[in-house]
């Protein structure tokens, strides 16, 4: 009975899922329905997980051989954590969509895939077999697939680079986890996520060329789901087509949390990295702060603006594990956590201003901060979280990246502390640009022309629990790193959390509440300021502009004009256009040379008999030559 929760949970939404799907054609209310019932129920069994550590589940489907393939569920600090906020991502996605999707065309549709790709966000969560958590992980790959062409136009062609890009990359993943199986000792379960944690990490070395193959072919399955560089382009292409709840859901925060839960077990875990292949994760993480984020700051339209920075953050998260360091690690997985919540903000707080001004063009908004005060308190207070500015929850876990890069006794991580600090700043100027543009400049033609209002409450209500989490989880910081994050170190890494928890960790956490005090008590002298000021009559002169009286009616600054002089700077014009070319998109990249490659053996097939038959025999000589003894 005990074990029912850890089943239920995996269970309940992909069968909702297949059911509202099911459904879907002869009753198209039958996702709204069904949906949030199933998606709160689910978050309730999640709730009950924590609190299961060391339960697990097995359900055999096929033996062949000595290999059982079947569903192998086990409930660890790291997953339990991490499934109880999948769940809860899952519970209010579904509940802003209510509002939002009414009246698509394909609403049905998109409860099924939502819920689908929770079930099987949480199996793979929870999986303590590889064979299942792969299965889990690509009908996430799947779902995402659908879902984003369930979108806009280009759907199809967003769907397609998603779809080729992390199945390039789940193929790897899957090669990765055949070589860590043949790299277990004799008599160990290669595939038993608890056995590989069982044994020593000096038993799979990365020393040897197959160790480090292994590696990278699973860290290559990891960023790519998280959205790192160069295996990132999949989401700024999604972020203009598919659904924004879609985006919220899964590139914001399940992919987020599937992508950095695996590497912490790949960093922490499986392996024992070498000086090299830390080198390799940290340099992954500093490119992939700045590049984005340099992308991010001369963007026009609002998706794309934060699907950019959704890729950036992922930096900081590779950067943290990366370090080795506990506090460096811990601030790598606290990140994941951060991210998710005030992200999964942000593109629904897009989704609010898209739904009551029609447009996410940074161009043709403003003035929305009195028609939308909720979305603009909530997306205020997950723009800061996401620049790091204090006391929110960005910046504690950011604090932590760099004192664990500073940890580190790599010759180079003054640089790594450069990137992510210079990174942190560009962020925050980037969202000065989108809450003065959205916000706070002269509203547009546009805007006037619609009098939009506030988003109904189901949409609200999902904005405003993330953005309290963004304020809980930046002031009360031992909260989160005693009940989820430290937990999760100690059962990855129990030498880590033995060696160095009391001193590394208590030196690197940002303690906030002497500093949240005086933050407010400067926001009450600044308040009390502004009302003296404006207690006397305050004279009011019209614009003097060149020896002209200005009309203030037609000065509008709408904030994306802000950075374009960086698309001139010498040395980053070139990079910039390219970049916009997509001529460094990986997708691309391999279109062309894999086309190349294509008509290349095209022309081997002449379609006569004797030349087929001719490369048959010359096969058959390689594989016998390499089979018989010498």
């Amino acid at each position: 009975m005990m074990t029912e929760p850890v089943l239920l949970c995996v269970l309940l939404p992909t069968v909702g899922g297949l059911l509202c799907y099911v459904l879907a054609a002869k009753v198209p209310r039958a996702g709204t329905i069904l949906g949030l019932p199933i998606a709160a129920a689910t978050f309730l069994l999640c709730c009950m997980l924590p609190g299961l550590k060391g339960h697990s589940v097995e359900l055999p489907w096929l033996a062949v051989g000595g290999l059982e393939i079947g569903v192998a569920l086990r409930v660890g600090a790291l997953s339990g954590f991490a499934a109880a906020f999948v769940g809860l991502f899952g519970f209010l996605v579904l509940c802003y969509s209510v509002p939002y999707m009414r009246g698509h065309r394909y609403v049905g549709r998109y409860y099924a895939f939502s819920l689908l790709a929770l079930g099987g966000a949480l199996g793979a969560t929870l999986a303590d077999h590889l064979i299942f958590f792969l299965i889990c992980w690509e009908v996430v790959t799947l779902m995402l697939y659908l879902l984003v062409n369930l979108g806009r136009e280009p759907a199809a062609k967003a769907g397609a680079r998603t779809f080729v890009l992390l199945g390039f990359a789940d193929a790897a993943l899957l090669l990765g986890i055949v070589l860590l199986a043949s790299l277990m000792p004799e008599g160990a379960d290669g595939l038993r996520i608890s056995g590989i944690a069982a044994l020593p990490r000096e038993q799979i070395p990365t020393t040897t060329g197959l160790g480090a193959l292994a590696f990278l072919l699973m860290f290559a399955g990891a960023i790519a789901k998280a959205g790192a560089v160069p295996l990132h382009t999949w989401i700024p292409a999604s972020a203009e087509a598919a659904p924004v709840p879609v985006m919220a859901f899964l590139p914001a925060s399940l992919d987020k949390l599937l992508g950095i839960s695996l590497l912490a077990r790949l960093v922490l875990q499986f392996f024992t990295i070498t000086l090299p292949l830390q080198l390799v994760v940290m340099i992954v993480g500093a490119a992939t702060v700045l590049t984005a984020v340099m992308m991010a700051m001369v963007q026009h339209d609002l998706r794309k603006l934060l699907s950019f920075h959704a890729v950036s953050q992922v930096g900081y998260m590779v950067l943290g594990l990366g370090t080795g360091t506990l506090v460096g690690v811990a601030g790598g997985l606290f990140h994941m956590l951060n991210h998710a919540i005030y992200k999964c903000c942000l593109f629904l707080g897009a989704g609010a201003v898209r739904r009551r001004a029609g447009t996410s063009n940074l161009e043709k908004l403003g003035g929305l901060a009195r028609a939308m005060p909720a979305t603009f308190l909530t997306m205020s207070v997950a723009a800061l979280a996401i620049s790091g500015v204090p006391p929110f929850n960005g910046f504690a876990s950011k604090w932590m990246v760099y004192q664990g890069v500073l940890a580190t006794k790599i010759g180079v991580a003054p640089l790594f502390l450069v990137a992510a600090v210079f990174g942190s700043a560009l962020t925050l100027a980037s969202f000065v640009k989108v809450i003065h543009s959205i916000f706070f400049s002269r509203a547009s033609d546009h805007v006037r022309s619609l009098a939009p209002r506030e988003a109904p409450l189901l949409m609200v209500v999902p904005m405003i629990v993330l953005a309290v989490l963004c304020i809980v989880f930046g002031v009360f910081v031992s909260l989160p790193m005693g009940k989820f994050i430290v937990p999760s170190i100690a059962e990855l890494d129990p030498e880590m959390v033995a060696v160095g928890a009391p001193a590394a960790l208590g030196s690197g956490v940002w303690e906030a509440s002497h500093a949240t005090v005086l933050i407010l008590v400067g926001l009450a002298m600044g308040g009390v300021l502004y009302a003296i000021g404006h207690v006397g009559q305050v004279r009011v002169a019209r614009q003097f502009v060149g020896g002209e009286l200005a009309g203030t009616d037609d000065v509008r600054v709408p904030g994306t004009g802000f950075y374009e002089t960086v698309r001139e700077l010498p040395g980053l014009r070139v990079l910039f256009r390219d970049a916009e070319h997509e001529a460094y998109d990986v997708y691309h990249l391999g279109g062309r040379y894999g086309g190349t490659l294509v008509q290349s053996l095209r022309r081997l097939h002449t379609g006569v008999l004797a030349v087929y038959v001719a490369w048959c025999v010359l096969g058959l000589a390689f594989v016998l030559l390499y089979l018989l003894p010498l």
